[in-house]
């Protein structure tokens, strides 16, 4: 089932990690985030074996397929067709997004992930459907070899790029009230903001219940 929310018009991106998830599975912790009315999910995990992670992807798709919300995986083209995705996630060292973008068609979803001005740019200029952009603040769980963009960086960047931009990196439920203030259209992709979640649905109930209706009033 093709995704009912288009991804230009949502505010929110869920990205999986099973290790950020307090022992949850994976599949549980969509149906909640789903739940809880995000109706985009990326897949990302970087460690399992071919088997299961197309036998969780599937899983993860079927879970999307009962409310119409939207599938990214990252980096994995191969996985991404075999579940009829609704698109990839790519990142340096990926496949080049215009062999990904003739070979899945005009109508497939293509992210990059972006950290500064010039990939940002240029993803879109190969032919990405969007962007996320990180990180924003300091990232607590792990070093980055990129400075964060901090609040003006990302807009300035999001101010150049006509496809959607979204904000990844070191951002927390506090946050979002600011940046819904300096961010117009404020897109947002995280991680541990849901998943480390004592009740994973009420959290994203409340991150919609900010991001979606500051959406509305900006697009």
């Amino acid at each position: 089932m093709p995704a009912q929310v288009s991804i230009r018009n949502t505010p929110f991106i869920f990205i999986t990690d099973r290790h950020r998830s307090n022992g949850r599975s994976n599949v549980d912790v969509v149906r909640a985030v789903l739940s809880g009315g995000v109706r985009w999910v990326m897949y990302r995990e970087l460690e399992l074996d071919d088997s299961d992670f197309y036998s969780e992807c599937l899983k993860i798709k079927e879970v999307c397929d009962e409310v119409g919300a939207g599938l990214l995986v990252n980096r994995r083209l191969d996985v991404a067709a075999m579940v009829r995705a609704d698109g990839i996630h790519c990142s340096k060292g990926s496949l080049p997004m215009r062999v990904v973008r003739e070979y899945m068609g005009e109508d497939f979803i293509i992210g990059y992930s972006a950290h500064s001005m010039t990939e940002a740019i240029t993803a879109i200029w190969e032919g990405a459907t969007f962007v996320t952009l990180s990180p924003i603040f300091r990232l607590s769980h792990k070093n980055s070899p990129y400075e964060p963009l901090g609040i003006e960086g990302a807009r300035e960047i999001m101010g150049k790029i006509k496809a959607p931009v979204f904000l990844l990196g070191g951002i927390k439920f506090d946050d979002l009230s600011e940046l819904v203030k300096f961010m117009h259209p404020l897109r947002i992709a995280a991680v541990s903001m849901l998943s480390e979640a004592e009740d994973i649905t009420t959290a994203a109930e409340n991150i919609m219940g900010i991001l979606q209706p500051a959406f509305d009033r900006d697009t």
